[in-house]
């Protein structure tokens, strides 16, 4: 009897081995381990464009350091007979030729601007001109840059960087280009300059031409030349229309922009040979890089014709804005 018992007992479905039971049953887990965080790659790595190095005037002063330093020790050596006079007087020259260009470097800034006569203005001036800078900027990631206005009736602009940093950016722009501009057009051209700032390229430009500026009469033409024409090429200033497209991600707004200083002037007062590739598009109409067709078979392969930088034509920059 026990047993009959004791075997529907066992025979029996269990209450809690029902298939109901099983199912309201929650499943119990081993306790979780504290979350490992995931491996994610810097964005201020992955953003950041290694920029191509670039002939700098910097180790021609490096060398002439170097070499007055030989020179010099290489005297003192014979007539004192001091053997360590030498890698002293050497040290000391080139510390000498770095002390030259920074302080060159150092001028380079204020001395491009000064070739350009601007008025200083505020948000009070141009208020829808400082409506869409302050918004380019806040898009773009470049700091409000100080803003000056020049006299001419012309359609251009000017844009510089201080070097070292220091600074705020400088944009000049002319009178005619924000009296003619529509609110598009307008926009595209900011952001033509802020794309000029933000390229990383501009410091080199303002530095190198502020350099042959100061002492353009102690570095050889040759050598002058060559910087110049490492420091702005041709694809500078088409990288800097695709990234301006970037910023206000419009690009009909940036080409009608170019299309009206087609159809005005960007001849501008104010011009040094030294300061022209600092300028948005050419401001002197005699290079010979204005006439070429839009195909661009004309333009030249430099950026220097004889001693001064040229741009490449609007035309070219307008057929390749336009196969965007």
């Amino acid at each position: 009897m026990a047993n009959t018992q004791q075997r529907k007992k066992n025979s029996a479905p269990s209450r809690n081995n029902s298939p109901q039971r099983q199912q309201a049953r929650p499943v119990q887990k081993a306790p979780a381990a504290k979350p490992v965080p995931a491996k994610v790659a810097l964005p201020a790595k992955a953003s950041v464009v290694k920029l191509e190095k670039r002939f700098s005037l910097r180790s021609f002063f490096l060398f002439v350091g170097a070499f007055v330093g030989v020179l010099v020790g290489v005297v003192a050596t014979l007539v004192s007979g001091v053997v360590a006079l030498l890698p002293v007087l050497v040290v000391l020259g080139v510390g000498s030729g770095v002390v030259v260009y920074r302080r060159a470097v150092a001028q380079s800034f204020s001395l491009m601007n000064s070739f350009v006569t601007a008025q200083e203005i505020n948000n009070e001036d141009h208020p829808r001109l400082f409506n869409l800078l302050d918004s380019l900027c806040a898009v773009s990631g470049v700091s409000v840059p100080v803003v000056g206005v020049t006299t001419d009736a012309t359609v251009n602009a000017y844009v510089v960087a201080d070097p070292l940093g220091v600074e705020q950016s400088h944009i000049v722009f002319t009178e005619g280009a924000l009296r003619v501009m529509e609110l598009i057009e307008l926009e595209g051209f900011i952001a033509a300059c802020l794309a000029r700032v933000k390229s990383g390229r501009l410091e080199l430009q303002t530095e190198t031409a502020g350099v042959v500026a100061a002492l353009g009469k102690f570095i050889p033409a040759g050598l002058a030349r060559k910087a110049l024409e490492a420091c702005f090429t041709q694809q500078d200033v088409f990288d800097a229309d695709l990234k301006a497209c970037g910023i206000t991600r419009f690009p009909p707004g940036l080409i009608a922009a170019y299309e009206k200083m087609s159809a005005e002037s960007t001849v501008t007062s104010g011009v040094n040979p030294l300061n022209v590739h600092l300028w948005l598009a050419n401001p002197k109409s005699a290079f010979a890089a204005n006439s070429s067709n839009a195909s661009g078979r004309d333009v030249p392969s430099s950026t220097v014709i004889g001693s001064e930088v040229v741009h490449p034509a609007l035309a070219t920059r307008l057929a390749l804005l336009r196969e965007i």
